[in-house]
């Protein structure tokens, strides 16, 4: 099993932009069963917050310099599916305790690709290449369920090594619209943003030591006309104005508390984050055991009273990728285990999602969303880079106020607010 996204309308995927994940939680949230929502921020650039400076020596290019070594040469191609492949495809077709098919497997030289089946339209979900002696993930390819059908959306390229995560890319219906690599020589990343048409407009390098980053805008000459610096929490720092080629203006950003009249702060937010639980051994496990076809464990269920727990195996039978918590019969938790360490927490009302827990592959907190199905109030905290605070939250479609952004700094006090009470009627004479 790899780590599943959902890319369904509006992906929720790791822009680094104005994009807000809530803008698309609810559209997403019939999805979110099935799928994995690892590495995913979108509202990385709304958070402000009262930080230092940057330094100067980080790596800020000079206005003559041309930034043509951040440029990623060695791209990714995404993959086509025709959209019969649980037909055509010829390999070990795996079904599970219900004789649905699950996973088609074909088996290479030094990989293996696990083409995992959504069982809800019998399509191929995702793609899962490892290597065969060390059973690490050397590649991952996510399909969406809405659009880009048969061309994935989304593709992590991993170190089979170490099983570290070295370069990922978005494509929008086959075209490239981002792609970042990690420079492990000079330990940053280096992210490579393009335009429709697949013109680079933007390249941001990160250093990974900091987590400060340098964003720099380009003109269609590839010649820097913005350079954007922000910290480890998406605040911006400074920005650089260029003018053929020369400095025209250079803007600081220091973040002062505001008085605080709306009585939310990060000690009486009353969003909580679920617990964080290590995975499981699956050899520690007892309870009713099922099978998939091809004879590997599939799933171990432990009943306790009106409680009753499913841990659910990956294809080998060796690794414990989701936990379901029943009451009654009745869903009301489950965890879902990242390959590289991640863990989302889901918990459930009515068997309907109503909170998850993101927590990071270092066990940090990263976020929380909360949907009031009755009041259809959506809210989110996001935690700063390290998980030590909250940095921002959020609440929309509250009938007071719209939607609401209250960011903080790290001694609690309010340093940025978005109020935003619109409403929009459209009326459309298409025919």
């Amino acid at each position: 099993m790899i780590d599943k996204i959902n890319l369904t309308a509006g992906s929720n995927i790791r822009f680094q932009g104005n994009t807000n994940l809530l803008d698309n939680f609810k559209g997403t949230l019939k999805n979110f069963e099935n799928y994995n929502y690892t590495n995913l921020n979108g509202s990385e650039a709304l958070a402000n917050y009262n930080k230092p400076m940057v330094k100067e020596e980080f790596n800020l290019p000079k206005p003559d310099e041309n930034i043509e070594k951040f440029i990623i040469k060695e791209t990714i191609e995404p993959i086509k599916l025709t959209g019969n492949e649980t037909e055509t495809l010829q390999g070990d077709k795996i079904y599970d305790k219900d004789g649905k098919l699950e996973a088609i497997i074909i088996k290479g030289e030094k990989t293996s690709k696990e083409y995992e089946i959504d069982k809800e339209n019998n399509k191929v979900s995702a793609i899962a290449e490892r290597d065969n002696t060390t059973g690490n993930i050397v590649r991952a390819d996510y399909f969406g369920t809405e659009y880009n059908k048969n061309t994935s959306s989304f593709t992590k390229i991993f170190d089979p090594d170490t099983n570290k995560m070295i370069k990922e890319a978005y494509f929008d219906e086959g075209t490239l619209r981002s792609i970042n690599i990690i420079d492990n020589k000079e330990n940053r990343s280096i992210e490579n943003s393009f335009e429709n048409d697949g013109s680079l407009y933007s390249v941001k390098v990160t250093d990974l030591n900091t987590g400060i980053s340098n964003r720099y805008s380009l003109d269609n000459s590839k010649q820097i006309k913005f350079i954007e610096i922000c910290d480890e929490n998406y605040n911006t720092l400074k920005n650089y104005s260029y003018n053929n080629g020369k400095v025209e203006e250079i803007t600081e950003y220091k973040y002062k508390p505001i008085k605080n009249i709306y009585g939310i702060t990060p000690d009486n937010i009353s969003l909580k984050p679920a617990d964080f639980i290590e995975k499981p051994k699956v050899e520690s496990l007892n309870g009713e055991k099922k099978y998939r076809s091809n004879g590997t464990l599939e799933s171990v269920t432990v009943q306790n009273g009106d409680l009753k727990t499913e841990y659910l195996i990956d294809y080998d039978g060796k690794n414990v990728y989701r936990i379901n918590e029943f009451e009654k019969d009745q869903k009301i938790k489950s965890y879902d285990f990242g390959e590289t360490g991640s863990l989302n927490i889901k918990e459930y009302k009515n068997d309907k999602i109503h909170k998850i827990t993101f927590y990071k592959e270092n066990k940090k907190l990263e976020s929380i969303f909360e949907l009031n199905e009755k009041s259809d109030i959506t809210k989110t905290l996001d935690y700063s880079a390290d998980g030590s605070y909250i940095r921002r939250y959020s609440e929309e479609n509250n009938p007071e106020y719209g939607s609401i952004n209250l960011k903080f700094n790290k001694n609690k006090e309010l340093i940025g607010v978005d109020i935003q009470n619109i409403e929009k009627t459209q009326t459309s004479f298409k025919e």
